[in-house]
């Protein structure tokens, strides 16, 4: 069932309005819960987030490992923190806590120490411009658990989401999917993922819709939901993130859109575009709604505040031209896979696939070079993305990097995709 614009249009706010008002409910409705169990909890985890204070790296030397102990210490004080002369609303949409650092700076980890020994601190500030709505779950596992207990499952939950994954693709004989799948999760630098609150968002975003994918594909690309999918993906993200390496949750699904699609390639292609404009209208949008909520229920300059931080976070590389910014910080970015680590199981994957093709006896047809083409697609966006958010990228180029996953799912989905159209000759 086609779509029209208009009725696309009015999905998306929708969606986007509809979605606003039950994220909210759900953060205030967590925010009812008793605060003590969860200090407890993180009062119990401190030994082990002390202990990465001054290193955070899982493996030393190798900043892509990083625990992400900082942006982790924040999102556990957000969930302990509390303030009895803010309102619950104030509190939920401006995100309060207290600072130990002196000017602007920020101490995360010596801050919520602070907090929980109720050591004086010299200021308060706010998060407002983020959604936080990863404390939807994060404040009920707290109240049950610590921190250590939550890495442990999280491990877990990880490696049988990926599991999941590659068994959905072998019951329906897509293994050449599963396969992509599980090679392109060491680029996410996949196993410190467990160790960090805030670095595995997107991984089970990404996994959750390549799992509705392989579940619901047929029934949603008849009924013409993909839009909505991807609509939904972007809000998502931009509810649970904090703006880490949220491509993967465009980049994986539509990767899994185009192996699945019994459309032609073009019409294929031309789909997937309007999906990369669903998912960013979400990802947008919703982002967008936080401020306006903020500033119209509680008062304030959010709006203002999340415009200047996005003109900031698109601002070329510092003292370079586009171009030139762009490619130093492409470089950088690229620069955490710069050892053998990742070039033998490239080199591996790359004699696996020419082993492939050279078993197809009658070569490539040209219908199945059409096949593989539209993958380039997902293949650039990471590049894409780099390009205008330079500063972004730059900054935090040790979880940016990850985004590249994306580019090793796409190709090896354009071969897997291509040899399923060979003509093979037994």
């Amino acid at each position: 069932m086609k779509r029209t614009v208009v009725q696309k249009a009015f999905h998306s706010v929708f969606f986007i309005l509809a979605g606003s008002i039950v994220g909210l409910l759900a953060l205030l409705l967590v925010f009812c819960l008793p605060l003590e169990p969860m200090r407890l909890h993180v009062w119990q985890s401190l030994y082990l987030l002390e202990d990465e204070f001054g290193d955070s790296e899982m493996i030393s030397g190798y900043p892509a490992t990083l625990t992400g102990n900082f942006t982790d210490c924040l999102m556990l004080e957000n969930a302990v923190y509390q303030n009895e002369e803010h309102s619950l609303l104030e509190q939920v949409l401006y995100m309060y806590r207290k600072e130990s650092g002196q000017g602007d700076g920020w101490a995360a980890g010596d801050s919520l120490v602070d907090y929980l020994e109720g050591v004086q601190q010299p200021r308060e500030v706010e998060y407002a411009r983020y959604w936080h709505g990863y404390l939807v779950v994060l404040k009920p596992l707290l109240a049950v658990t610590t921190l250590g207990s939550i890495r442990i499952g999280a491990s877990a939950l990880q490696l049988a989401l990926a599991g999941f994954v590659c068994l959905e693709c072998a019951a329906r004989k897509r293994k050449m999917l599963g396969a992509a799948f599980l090679l392109s999760l060491p680029f996410l630098y996949y196993v410190t993922l467990y160790t960090s609150l805030s670095l595995s968002i997107c991984y089970y975003i990404m996994c959750g819709a390549v799992l509705v994918q392989l579940g619901l594909h047929k029934k949603m690309e008849s009924r013409g939901w993909y839009w909505e999918f991807f609509l939904l993906l972007g809000m998502a993200t931009a509810y649970f993130d904090f703006l880490t390496y949220p491509l993967v949750t465009l980049g994986f699904p539509l990767c899994v859109f185009l192996y699945l699609s019994s459309d032609k390639p073009k019409a294929a292609f031309v789909k997937a575009l309007a999906f990369i404009l669903s998912w960013m209208i979400g990802y947008g949008g919703f982002w967008a709604m936080k401020w306006v909520m903020t500033d119209l229920l509680v008062g304030g300059n959010v709006i203002l505040d999340g415009w200047n931080t996005l003109l900031a976070r698109t601002e070329t590389a510092q003292d370079q031209n586009i171009l030139s910014g762009f490619l130093s910080v492409l470089k950088q970015n690229l620069s955490v896979y710069d050892n053998w680590g990742f070039y033998l199981p490239a080199v591996g994957i790359a004699l696996w696939l020419f082993g492939l093709l050279a078993g197809c006896r009658k070569g490539f047809r040209m219908d199945s070079v059409k096949y593989m083409l539209p993958f380039l697609l997902p293949a650039l966006l990471p590049f894409i993305w780099i390009f205008f958010t330079q500063n972004h990228s730059g900054q935090h180029w040790i979880y940016t990097c990850k985004i590249f996953a994306v580019s090793v799912f796409a190709l090896i989905c354009a071969f897997g995709k291509g040899i399923e159209n060979y003509v093979r000759t037994d």
